[in-house]
């Protein structure tokens, strides 16, 4: 009785699709901030009030070690809401559009300089302000914390450029619901409303700068291409 050939399994298609979304920085932001929710919501008052102290980026905490711990303020600082807790990972779903536009690692690098352009700024103006008097020396250790110049700049640039071109709808409606509370206060001054008035700016140049020609950063691969084989051009 002749052999019966061997069945060749096909591997299972949801893998592909589940790697992808793990490698996806966006996912791990999102997870991140939804996860900070239930944290925030456990722990003792005082513990939290002592995590948003440590991760503020005032003045005090901004400072060289040992007087400040600067890396670590402006790095938990982006995780850690000071108020509508729930809403964040909401909104930073957006960070899904910058990725599809921008790529994942170029992603990464937009928001995070925009975080930190933002805060220098603000903190900028509130050590100006201080110097000349229209604000008290208390100011330097005011709480700021919270993931907005990050997500205010993630929905400007997936309002532009994300794909598809309908989900661009999505973010500008949540923009738009957003601006009116994350803006207030930019006549006045306010640190907080010029933080997020700077991420959107900055938010809209990279989606012109997207548009104008920049393409998503593709990931290198560590096998060699097959002689003769040629790369496959991306879609625009």
């Amino acid at each position: 009785m002749p052999a019966r050939p061997a069945v060749r399994r096909q591997p299972l298609r949801s893998l592909p699709p589940l790697r992808s979304l793990l490698g996806n920085p966006a996912f791990w932001y999102v997870t991140a901030l939804a996860a900070m929710w239930p944290v925030l919501r456990l722990l003792p008052a005082d513990r939290v009030r002592a995590l948003r102290a440590w991760a503020s980026t005032d003045l005090d905490n901004l400072r060289p070690w040992p007087d400040g711990h600067p890396v670590g303020s402006l790095t938990v600082s982006a995780f850690v809401p000071q108020d509508t807790v729930w809403v964040w990972p909401v909104f930073a779903l957006s960070v899904f559009g910058v990725v599809g536009a921008l790529g994942g690692r170029r992603a990464v690098a937009v928001l995070a300089l925009v975080h930190l352009a933002a805060t220098a700024l603000t903190e900028g103006l509130v050590w100006w302000r201080i110097e000349h008097g229209a604000l008290p020396a208390e100011a330097a250790h005011a709480l700021d914390t919270g993931p907005s110049y990050v997500v205010v700049a993630a929905l400007a640039v997936a309002a532009c450029r994300a794909r598809p071109v309908w989900s661009r709808a999505v973010w500008l409606a949540m923009l738009a619901v957003a601006a009116p509370n994350l803006l207030g206060g930019v006549a006045d001054g306010e640190v907080a409303a010029v933080g997020h008035l700077v991420s959107l700016l900055a938010g809209l140049a990279v989606a012109a700068a997207h548009r104008a020609g920049l393409r998503p950063v593709a990931r290198r691969t560590a096998a060699a291409r097959a002689p003769g084989q040629s790369a496959r051009v991306p879609s625009r």
